[in-house]
C-alpha cells in the first residue's frame, strides 16, 4: 500500500509510528506487515496525521521517492509482472483499492496523451497538497522502477497554489507543472502504453490479479455500502472488528448500519465471515504459510476455532482444502 515509505520518512523527522496511526484504529506494527489494506477512512487519518506532524514542506514528495515495488505488496508485484505498460496501468487502475489512493481516479485518452483524472480533489481540504504530492511521487517512482526508465509524464495539474518546494517537484516529475488549476490531472505520452515491462510474468500477474479480485469482489451483487464495509474489515481483519466501530467510521449508528444491511439482504457477521473466508482461502491456495499463521492473519487467536469456522464456510478443514487444491 506504499504507506511504509511515508512512515519511514516521518520517522527520520522524529515522528513516531504510533503518532502516525493515532485515531485510525490501526496498530503501529501494521506498517511492517501490511498484507491487508486499510479502509479509505484509515488512509485519510494516516495522511492527515502525517501532514500535521511533518516538519518539512516537501516531506510527502520525499516519502514517495522512497518507494519500492515490495512496499506495494501484491499491487506492486501485479503491476511489475504485467506484459506491457498498458497492462500494468490497467492492473493498477482495476485494483486501485490495494494501492490506497484517497480519491477516485478516472482515465482518458486525448489524442496522443493519456490522462489520469482525480475526481473531487477539494473534498480532501487542507491535506490535498500533501496527499497529491505523496501519491504522484509514489506512483512515478513505482512506474520508473517497473519500466526500468523514466515514466514519460508530460504535464501535471494541481488545484492549489504553487508550494515553496515547487522546484523539487519539477526535478522529480520532469514535466510541465500547473498550479491553481481548475482540475487535478496527470498527463503522459500514450505511446508508452505499448512498451513491454522488463519483468513480465504472466503466471505472477495472474496470481496477483486472482488474489486481489477474490478478496475485494467476493460476493455477487454487493452494493457500494457492502464493498466499503469489506474494505474496512480487510483493514481490521487481524483484530476483532465490531459493528459499532465500522458504523462509526461510516458516520452511522450501529442500528442504522444493521437496518441498511437488512434492506440489502446482508448482515454484518455475514460480511465478516465472507472476508475472512476469502482471505483464508487465498492464503491456503497461493502461499505456503502454516495454517496457524493463516488463522492469526484472519483474526483467530485459537486454531481450533479457526478450523471450526473454516469447516462451516467451506465444508472441509483448512488442511483438507489445501491438499485438495494441490
Amino acid at each position: 500500500m506504499g504507506l511504509r515509505a511515508l512512515r519511514n520518512e516521518l520517522v527520520e523527522e522524529g515522528v513516531s509510528s504510533a503518532a502516525l496511526v493515532e485515531g485510525s484504529g490501526i496498530d503501529e506494527s501494521w506498517f511492517d506487515r501490511p498484507d491487508i489494506p486499510p479502509s479509505r477512512s484509515q488512509r485519510v487519518t494516516i495522511m492527515r496525521n502525517a501532514w500535521r506532524l511533518a516538519s518539512s514542506s516537501d516531506a510527502a514528495l520525499r516519502a514517495g521517492c522512497r518507494q519500492t515495488i515490495s512496499d506495494f505488496g501484491l499491487y506492486g508485484y501485479g503491476m511489475a509482472s504485467s506484459e506491457t505498460v498498458s497492462d500494468c496501468l490497467h492492473f493498477g487502475y482495476s485494483q486501485i483499492e490495494f494501492a490506497g489512493p484517497v480519491l477516485n481516479i478516472t482515465r482518458e485518452i486525448r489524442g496522443d496523451t493519456a490522462v489520469f483524472v482525480s475526481q473531487n480533489p477539494l473534498t480532501l481540504g487542507p491535506i490535498l497538497p500533501f496527499s497529491a504530492e505523496f501519491w504522484r511521487s509514489s506512483m512515478t517512482t513505482l512506474l520508473d522502477l517497473i519500466m526500468g526508465q523514466r515514466f514519460p509524464s508530460t504535464a501535471m495539474f494541481f488545484p492549489y497554489p504553487e508550494p515553496a518546494h515547487a522546484n523539487a517537484l519539477r526535478e522529480k516529475f520532469q514535466c510541465d507543472l500547473h498550479f491553481d488549476a481548475p482540475v487535478m490531472e496527470w498527463h503522459f505520452d500514450a505511446a508508452c502504453l505499448s512498451l513491454p515491462c522488463p519483468n513480465a510474468s504472466r503466471f505472477l500477474a495472474t496470481l496477483c490479479t486472482d488474489f486481489c479480485e477474490s478478496v475485494l469482489t467476493a460476493g455477487n451483487g454487493q452494493t457500494p455500502l457492502q464493498r466499503e464495509i469489506r474494505l474496512m474489515l480487510l483493514g481490521k481483519i487481524r483484530e476483532q472488528p465490531v459493528a459499532a466501530e465500522i458504523a462509526r467510521e461510516l458516520g452511522l449508528s450501529r442500528r442504522s448500519l444493521y437496518r441498511r444491511l437488512l434492506e440489502e439482504n446482508a448482515t454484518f457477521q455475514g460480511l465478516l465471515d465472507d472476508v475472512r473466508a476469502s482471505v483464508a482461502i487465498q492464503f491456503l491456495s497461493s502461499t505456503r504459510l502454516p495454517v496457524e499463521e493463516i488463522a492469526h492473519r484472519v483474526g483467530f487467536s485459537d486454531l481450533s476455532n479457526f478450523r471450526k469456522a473454516f469447516r462451516r464456510w467451506t465444508g472441509v478443514t483448512p488442511r483438507s482444502y489445501r491438499s485438495l487444491g494441490s
